[in-house]
């Protein structure tokens, strides 16, 4: 499979703690959120490679972008502040994502990432449902500036939706 024909993947970290000593950017993953994600990470491997995973700084996103890496076999895991949630995050991780090209996974938080696949898609009626907690999207290029196709859809413990019969 060419670069070309990998999808970019939007994740949402997995569930984390709800409050943590040294504040929201500590909160890590519960057990129950690593071991389902593991889990989910390894079905995620099994439907596409990648090159790389480009993740939020904070403890739960880059511990659940490391999980993921496992599973691919990837060795690194780059953090990127354009991942940090914000006001004017949705913006900053389509440009991301243009800039990174197919082939990568890039993991954050709500609301930026469901407002960033909006943003991508063109518009949010093309969004099927809630970006849960370890949830991954894979996007296609559409080819021009206008953005981004949805292909499928993984949610932790839910049957896989496609979006792309081209595959």
């Amino acid at each position: 499979m060419s670069a070309r024909e990998l999808p970019l993947l939007l994740v949402r970290h997995a569930k984390a703690e709800d409050t943590h000593v040294l504040g929201d950017e500590a909160r890590a993953l519960t057990p129950e959120g690593r071991a389902l994600f593991r889990q989910h990470a390894r079905k995620l491997a099994r439907l596409t490679p990648l090159r790389g995973i480009v993740t939020s700084p904070l403890v739960r996103a880059v511990q659940t972008a490391e999980l993921f890496a496992e599973a691919l076999g990837l060795s690194r895991v780059e953090v990127h502040p354009a991942l940090v949630p914000r006001r004017s995050g949705a913006r900053r991780i389509v440009d991301l994502a243009r800039e990174l090209g197919p082939g990568f996974a890039l993991v954050g938080h709500n609301p930026s990432l469901e407002q960033a696949l909006a943003l991508a898609l063109g518009d949010d009626t093309q969004a099927p449902e809630k970006l849960r907690k370890g949830t991954a999207v894979a996007l296609r290029s559409t080819g021009d500036d206008a953005g981004f196709q949805l292909v499928w859809w993984a949610a932790p413990g839910r049957a896989l939706k496609r979006y792309d019969t081209d595959e």
